[in-house]
């Protein structure tokens, strides 16, 4: 079996400043730091503490936005969350607003389990589908991140994200 496409992909890394009222000063790290990629590209990596407490830290990587002629126009919102319980928890993106406009829900997803002691890489994906409007990024990127008891569905914290460009 064999498979082939034909088209081409782009991928653009955005640089932004969080703006988090629930971080604290001495975990906050505001440094953008540049990685090169195999292919010989350039990424703006954000690598901002939105949370650490003694339950959980949650960092915000990078925002990527990629074009592809196949698949479609895609935003990715990559978070690293490191579970320090001993039980599971699970992180869902919610209220996603771009530029002052909600996000439809129908275009957006993001919901990672996190087991007890272990880190996992959470993305809020956005896709560009027919008959919603695919946000731009030009201002600002916010939304809500809901920490949960995995087995018991019952919240545990919500923070608030603000990424302004």
């Amino acid at each position: 079996l064999a498979l082939a496409g034909c088209g081409s992909s782009s991928e653009e890394s955005l640089d932004g400043t969080v703006n988090n009222e629930t971080s604290t000063n001495d975990t906050t790290n505001n440094e953008s730091e540049k990685v090169d990629e195999s292919a010989g590209e350039e990424t703006e990596s954000i690598n901002e503490v939105i949370v650490d407490n003694d339950m959980y830290k949650i960092t915000l990587l990078e925002i990527l936005k990629k074009e592809d002629e196949i698949w479609g126009n895609t935003i990715e919102v990559v978070y690293e969350v490191e579970n320090r319980l001993d039980y599971t928890i699970g992180v869902q993106g919610r209220s996603v607003s771009a530029d002052g406009y909600m996000v439809d829900e129908s275009i957006y997803s993001m919901s990672q389990e996190v087991v007890g002691g272990k880190k996992a890489k959470a993305v809020l994906t956005i896709n560009d589908f027919e008959g919603y409007d695919f946000p731009e990024l030009n201002n600002d990127l916010e939304m809500t991140l809901v920490v949960f008891n995995y087995d018991s569905f019952e919240d545990i914290a919500e923070h608030p994200v603000k990424v302004t460009f």
